[in-house]
């Protein structure tokens, strides 16, 4: 296994902090619509098609599907994915419905009469957008691949998906730049400290149990 060191200095994570910066960057030098609807005008039957579909990377049905993939070959990989999956869901609903409680660009819009693109089959949401679910789902679940793996390309990959999820939601007039940035931290930070705490602070309460390294079909 990578140690802590090693999976920060991968080309991965490398590329995560180039999104985060970049996306910071416009969000803190930009108005917050700036961004969300330069790209809103560059919509085109490929990217419509394109981002439609990537941005289910995002959902839970996918992360539930992985998990019950690891069950099969590793137990510790499903335990982990799971607890971080449902801690990350929680955290992100009650700082979307409680604490921060922002509209989405469709309802932040509604009363400018602003025109803007639609995807056909994307029903747009209103209320709770930030920090961006899909998006925190998608940096939890490739932060915890990424570390599960040692594999250069399959790293990069994973953060590649991730990052295209967080454009996604921009993409499709579901959420703004900041609501992404949001999101992607959130993901980042309790899928990484999940996996460290239980493969590297404390290994012996689950990741050096024999039982935890088997699954449903390897022994």
């Amino acid at each position: 296994m990578e140690s802590l060191k090693e999976k920060l200095q991968s080309p991965a994570f490398t590329m995560f902090v180039l999104y985060f910066v970049t996306a910071l960057f416009l969000v803190l030098f930009l108005d917050k619509g700036t961004f969300l609807l330069w790209l809103n005008k560059r919509h085109n039957p490929f990217g419509n098609f394109f981002f439609q579909y990537v941005t289910h990377f995002g959902e839970g049905l996918i992360y539930i599907f992985i998990v019950v993939i690891f069950l099969f070959y590793r137990y510790y990989n499903a335990l982990i994915l799971a607890f971080s999956g449902v801690l990350q869901y929680g955290i992100v609903q009650i700082a979307k419905a409680y604490i921060f409680n922002t509209p989405r660009p469709s309802l932040y819009y509604e009363s400018e009469k602003l025109l803007y693109n639609v995807v056909e089959g994307v029903n747009l949401e209103a209320k709770f957008s930030f920090p961006s679910g899909h998006t925190a789902t998608a940096f939890t679940l490739a932060t915890l691949l990424i570390c599960f793996t040692s594999n250069k390309l399959l790293q990069v990959l994973y953060m590649l998906i991730a990052i295209l999820v967080a454009i996604s939601r921009v993409y499709l007039f579901q959420h703004f730049l900041v609501d992404t940035v949001g999101g992607a931290v959130a993901g980042l930070l309790i899928g990484g400290i999940i996996w460290w705490y239980f493969s590297i602070k404390n290994p012996q309460l689950l990741y050096n149990r024999k039982v935890m390294q088997q699954g449903l079909i390897v022994k």
